[in-house]
């Protein structure tokens, strides 16, 4: 039972030192793309300054939709009534 909790507290351990590792390696990695590509990142905030500014314009009312026809509610009625009554033999 010793040997056993050992491991179990080995792995954990492992797995828990990895996890932080990881952690900081992904901040380290997203600072360090932030500092090279700035100018990218600062190109991005003028094209959302656009973009929210052509948002403000008014909205065009989208047309109405259509109703299904008569035919396309036969069909699709036919095909459920079809699956219904194959599914329950």
């Amino acid at each position: 039972m010793n040997i056993g909790l050992e491991l179990a507290l080995t792995g954990m351990g492992t797995v828990f030192s990895f996890l932080i590792l990881l952690i900081f390696v992904t901040s380290f990695m997203s600072r360090l793309l932030l500092w090279f590509d700035q100018s990218r990142f600062a190109a991005k905030k003028t094209d959302q300054q656009t973009i929210n500014s052509l948002s403000e314009q008014p909205k065009v009312s989208s047309p109405k939709q259509e109703m299904p026809s008569e035919l396309l509610i036969a069909v699709v009625t036919a095909a459920i009534h079809q699956h219904c009554s194959r599914t329950r033999d």
